[in-house]
């Protein structure tokens, strides 16, 4: 099995980090599974949903995994049907860590 490329992001994720993210999601080719790791996020708004959007659309085929813990951030997704683009999990803590 292949091993994925994680891509992780924490803190906000607004308008004001849009090029970051950009930047950051635009190094991702689909030569293997994709995770985004949203564990640390706490907010995020319309603009890294775009950005998602975005990713889906340029790499239809690929596996894209979003991996969130806080509830606020699952429920965004949830109103939003992002469970349709992308495999939604939850975080799986070792234990340990």
């Amino acid at each position: 099995m292949q091993r994925p490329h994680v891509v992780s992001f924490n803190g906000e994720l607004d308008i004001w980090k849009e090029s970051e993210v950009e930047a950051r999601l635009s190094v991702l080719d689909g030569g293997a599974p994709i995770v985004i790791d949203l564990t640390d996020v706490r907010y995020l708004d319309s603009a890294f949903l775009s950005a998602l959007v975005r990713l889906r659309r340029r790499l239809p085929n690929s596996t894209i995994t979003l991996v969130v813990e806080a509830p606020s951030v699952r429920r965004i997704f949830e109103l939003t049907e992002m469970h349709r683009l992308f495999t939604i999990e939850a975080p799986s803590h070792k234990v340990g860590e």
